[in-house]
């Protein structure tokens, strides 16, 4: 087996806070967004634990979802917490988290026995890590993330998610990791997700798309004046797209790590992997530029290669300039 630069890891803190996003509301919501099938942990952890839906714990989750906090946000509390007992690192309790939520957590944890209810699904848990070791070897996204946001010592680590969210990775840094919580690939109509190893080019995909998005955010706050550049510049997107995605980080992120995305397909595997995720993602953002945006991207890796650019950041007036030059002739 080849090495990959992307460690596989079950980690219960993050399970922890799966296990009480299933007694929110949130099931329903992903339901309702696009109907589909959920691995049977995530129904068996539901159904074992519906007594729990009034706890406190729940009710802060519930309280921070309806408030607009991303789940990438609310899961990397997880790192606060300390293994075995969840007990919370109050120095490194963010400033967002509910002053109580560590001790609800911890109170959730110990009165339903929730390592009694994974203990139950173990094998499954277990057969879901090696099938993600399976798919994501010999991956490394740290070559080609490099050339766009700088040299850094970074650990990615992967975790394998039969809860939820059911339906989308999420994504959170902690020191030096970046980690992607990632559910098996949702099946067509409402049979059971696929498994990891199945489409090994969907799994790596997700991985590199959330570290991606990780480090571009990081990226922008680093480099003010071309953040402040990009907000300022028109992207040529069709109405529908900006009406889906109204946030401006939420436009650019779709149009560059989808770019990056699938050159990283293209890189690891094939032109079939990186044609077929372009359709995907057409079909899914509602917008054709995809091809464009690649190939602006990879003209800035070769021009990089050249020494004419020695960061994205400089590229940047460019990057926007040639993309509305390739949308023209998109349109020829």
């Amino acid at each position: 087996m080849t090495a990959s630069a992307i460690t596989v890891r079950i980690d219960d803190r993050i399970r922890l806070l799966s296990t009480v996003l299933a007694l929110t509301t949130w099931p329903e919501q992903e339901q309702a967004f696009r109907p589909h099938g959920v691995h049977a942990q995530a129904k068996a952890v539901r159904a074992a634990l519906a007594v729990a839906e009034e706890h406190p714990a729940v009710h802060i989750m519930q309280e921070m979802l309806e408030t607009a906090q991303s789940l990438s946000t609310i899961f990397s509390y997880s790192a606060c917490l300390s293994l075995p007992g969840f007990r919370a690192r109050s120095a490194e309790i963010p400033v967002w988290a509910p002053e109580d939520w560590p001790v609800q957590l911890r109170d959730f944890a110990h009165a339903y026995r929730v390592r009694e209810v994974w203990e139950k699904g173990k094998a499954a848990w277990k057969e879901a890590e090696e099938q993600a070791r399976r798919a994501l070897e010999g991956q490394d996204p740290l070559p080609l993330l490099v050339q766009f946001f700088g040299q850094q010592d970074l650990e990615f680590v992967f975790q394998p998610n039969l809860g939820y969210p059911t339906n989308e990775a999420i994504g959170f840094r902690w020191g030096q990791a970046l980690i992607c919580i990632c559910p098996p690939h949702v099946a067509w109509g409402t049979n059971p997700p696929w498994p990891y190893d199945d489409d090994p080019a969907a799994t790596y995909r997700e991985a590199f798309s959330t570290y991606a998005r990780i480090l571009l955010r990081e990226f922008l706050d680093q480099h003010p004046q071309e953040a402040d550049l990009a907000m300022h510049t028109h992207l040529p997107v069709p109405n529908t797209f900006l009406a889906r995605y109204p946030d401006w980080f939420d436009q650019f992120a779709v149009l560059v790590v989808s770019a990056l995305t699938a050159i990283a397909l293209k890189q690891a595997f094939d032109e079939q992997e990186a044609a077929s995720f372009t359709v995907m993602a057409h079909k899914a953002h509602g917008f054709k530029m995809l091809p464009a945006v690649v190939d602006v991207l990879e003209h800035y890796l070769l021009e990089r290669q050249a020494g004419k650019y020695s960061d994205f950041a400089s590229y940047m007036p460019m990057f926007f300039k040639t993309l509305r030059i390739a949308a023209r002739m998109q349109k020829l």
